[in-house]
């Protein structure tokens, strides 16, 4: 699905006047929602290497716990990003949209397309040496 610029200023336009999205100069919780990010990315790592005995749950529902714990944190990391362009969103959907018409570049510089495809080729060059 291609990305459609017209699509998400409608929606961000619409979340504005349902007050889903405000604007907001509170820039000193960019710092708090870092930090919330950073320690719930700890915790989901901490959570995804645990090894339950049997009288816990499977691991297989510890990696559930992780996965959710990673959502919020890559949540909280969006939530300072809006923040940081002067906005801040009130639900999951809105950040989402927020992200899209605030944050998502109008095209890529040739700088940015160069370090993606530099780090494709060690991703790719990683998976060659594991398998």
């Amino acid at each position: 699905m291609l990305f459609d610029r017209k699509i998400y200023a409608e929606l961000f336009t619409s979340c504005v006047t349902e007050k889903r999205i405000k604007k907001s100069t509170e820039t000193f919780k960019i710092s708090l929602f870092l930090q919330k990010a950073e320690n719930s990315l700890l915790i989901a790592k901490f959570v995804k290497e645990i090894k339950p005995t049997k009288d816990q749950p499977k691991k297989l529902h510890w990696d559930y716990l992780a996965i959710t714990i990673s959502y919020y944190s890559m949540l909280y990391a969006a939530k300072a990003a809006i923040l940081s362009k002067g906005y801040e969103a009130s639900d999951h959907d809105a950040v989402q949209i927020a992200l899209g018409h605030l944050l998502v570049p109008d095209e890529l510089e040739k700088e940015d397309l160069e370090i993606l495809k530099q780090s494709h080729k060690i991703f790719e060059e990683e998976y060659v040496h594991y398998f």
